[in-house]
């Protein structure tokens, strides 16, 4: 099973890097990506005919690709629509899957995706570390904000999936007043730094009138979504 999966991820990078138009190079790798990715959206549109399972793989991880912030602000109006229907099609399509394959396809792309992040990072301009900081300070808050109610359920909405169910367990441990004194003690943070698809801010609080430090951890998901990963 373990040489399957590692043989289907081969054949995935492999057909990513064949989709790419080998007449065009560049040493920028946000365009390279986004020419390979112009030449998927050129090439497919919302069907996809009766394939291979690795063909298949190859055609979601290419759409992944386009979903990279900075590859899909490149793209034209036409292009957004295209992607939008290849998006929708890979839905369908994926419905029709077994669970074994959609996991397949799962760890497939979680095990390509990073390293193509990895190469097309650019360090943010000013105007986008301020952006993407009211972003993340607004799903921290609305994290707090749910605790201070008491709405376990919608905290926990907030957190990576894989962390969800240990601070679902830990904030039932406090009692009422105990989730609202979070809000109030951990409100205070600064980011230190932001890194691919991390971003590490400092969490300041006085505790015990002694002043405390903490790190918190935004992650993006699967889907591109910033969720919390740990504080």
């Amino acid at each position: 099973m373990i040489k399957k999966k590692r043989a289907v991820q081969i054949v995935v990078f492999i057909l990513l890097i064949g989709l790419q138009s080998y007449s065009y190079s560049s040493p920028d790798e946000v365009e390279k990506y986004t020419q390979q990715c112009k030449n998927f959206l050129n090439r497919h549109s919302g069907e996809l005919k009766d394939e291979s399972f690795e063909k298949l793989l190859g055609y979601i991880g290419n759409a992944q690709i386009c979903r990279i912030e900075k590859i899909y602000n490149k793209l034209d109006d036409e292009e957004k629509n295209r992607l939008k229907d290849v998006l929708l099609h890979i839905d369908d399509v994926k419905k029709g899957l077994s669970k074994e394959k959609r996991e397949r396809i799962n760890e497939s792309i979680a095990a390509i995706m990073p390293a193509i992040e990895n190469e097309v990072w650019e360090e943010l301009s000013n105007d986008e570390l301020m952006e993407l900081d009211i972003l993340l300070r607004a799903k921290w808050n609305g994290m707090l904000k749910a605790l201070e109610q008491n709405d376990i359920d919608k905290a926990v909405n907030y957190f990576h999936h894989t962390a969800s169910d240990r601070y679902r367990k830990l904030f039932k441990t406090l009692n009422p007043d105990g989730r609202k004194k979070i809000g109030k003690d951990l409100a205070n943070i600064q980011i230190v730094e932001v890194v691919m698809n991390t971003a590490i801010y400092e969490i300041t609080s006085e505790l015990k009138d002694e002043k405390s430090s903490f790190q918190l951890a935004f992650v993006k998901d699967l889907h591109g979504e910033w969720v919390i990963k740990s504080f």
